[in-house]
């Protein structure tokens, strides 16, 4: 992923899938604050639960467009 890309998600809740250091998927419904450069660690999204970097997304499924076409 792309930090122009990942910034559109900035300030939404999204369901996130990604790869960790053993290289297995965890997916986890977050709440994304920021895109930001991390030290040691690289352009990251900044979330509610920790950082995740954009080298390791799979995935990004925003959960509010889906809300708001349901009601």
């Amino acid at each position: 992923m792309q930090f122009r890309e990942a910034q559109q998600y900035v300030g939404s809740n999204c369901q996130v899938a990604w790869k960790d250091r053993h290289g297995n998927v965890q997916t986890n419904q977050v709440f994304i604050t920021d895109v930001s450069f991390v030290p040691l660690y690289g352009i990251c999204l900044i979330t509610d639960l920790q950082e995740i970097r954009l080298d390791r997304i799979v995935e990004i499924h925003s959960l509010e467009f889906s809300e708001q076409k349901a009601a």
